[in-house]
């Protein structure tokens, strides 16, 4: 009797998403989302695992942001799973979001490769950003928890996160919890950078791996020196530089392109190639903190830059043709 239940919940599922083509927002679908990663910074690659805990009375299209890491991560699902009383009809996966259409009360897990999560800085060190600052809209709490292999030790400049990290066996924790920018350097261990054979007294020629070791430790230094006083500066105002989220720099450039004239927001889904949805989102982020208008005209709603918008576009514009 349960499996013709379930049968009947799956086709019902499936017969509604292609009758009524139903897409309602996923905020109201979602009330927690749990990124985790085993991770190899060497590599570059490693498995992703999201869970989320969703509650969906009706049928909905339910998107599940992968963009909170940098512009060039890259994603492939493994597989998906569900449990309590959720029905769900399939799973679409970009480098960007993961769209599931499905119904009721449960968690939903979603294992993925991923790839670029990390990019190679300085000498030996690896940067890892994490912007969790539009899921405020999508959830009412996020947790990101990633296992690095290898020693590493991290510094970090977060706005509103509460992050945390500790060394595991051969692997490093990082946990961040809340919405906002982190933006973290992993350092190699100098146990590990400089454990070189020691020379015996008459070996005390030029060991050119000590001195590789000791120039490569003193750059990483200088540069997280550098780059967490710059980030610090730039962030410590505790808002996020929207131009660095790819989303953001597409929309604005759109909308820059047109000689702002004003756009339908139909007119920037079709432009940036984002769904409706991000597109939603990103609008409304925008418009609070000043970057764009909205203003009506008859039964349409047009898209317009504000100065700091077009401020915007010229900086971009500016950096795509360095």
């Amino acid at each position: 009797m349960r499996q013709a239940y379930t049968a009947i919940c799956v086709l019902l599922l499936i017969v509604t998403s292609r009758i009524l083509h139903v897409s309602l927002s996923t905020a109201s679908s979602i009330s927690s989302l749990y990124y985790y990663a085993v991770y190899d910074p060497v590599e570059n690659s490693g498995i992703l695992e999201i869970t989320a805990t969703i509650s969906a009375e009706i049928p909905v299209y339910v998107e599940i942001p992968l963009g909170i890491f940098n512009e060039y991560a890259e994603f492939t699902l493994i597989n998906y799973t569900y449990s309590g009383d959720l029905y769900v009809s399939g799973v679409n996966v970009s480098n960007s979001e993961a769209v599931v259409f499905l119904y009721g009360n449960g968690e939903l897990k979603l294992v993925l490769f991923a790839r670029n999560l990390v990019e190679v800085t300085g000498v030996v060190a690896y940067l890892f950003t994490v912007n969790t600052d539009e899921l405020r809209d999508i959830t009412q709490s996020v947790n990101v928890t990633i296992i690095f292999i290898g020693i590493y030790s991290v510094e970090g400049a977060v706005v509103r996160l509460n992050w945390s990290t500790r060394s595991l066996d051969n692997a490093t924790q990082i946990v961040l919890n809340g919405f906002g920018l982190g933006t973290l350097v992993l350092i190699p261990s100098v146990k590990e950078i400089t454990e070189i054979p020691t020379p015996g007294p008459f070996e005390w020629e030029f060991s050119w791996s000590v001195i590789v070791a000791a120039i490569s430790l003193l750059a990483v230094v200088g540069f997280g020196a550098y780059f967490f006083k710059k980030k610090r500066e730039e962030l410590l105002v505790g808002r996020v530089d929207y131009l660095a989220d790819s989303s953001y720099r597409a929309i604005i450039k759109a909308l820059g392109d047109s000689g702002n004239k004003g756009l339908l927001q139909s007119e920037v889904v079709s432009k940036t190639g984002l769904s409706k949805s991000t597109v939603s989102r990103k609008l409304k982020r925008l418009e609070e903190e000043g970057f764009i208008v909205i203003k009506r005209s008859g039964k349409y709603n047009y898209v317009f830059l504000t100065d700091k918008g077009l401020e915007a576009y010229r900086r971009i514009i500016k950096e795509g043709a360095r």
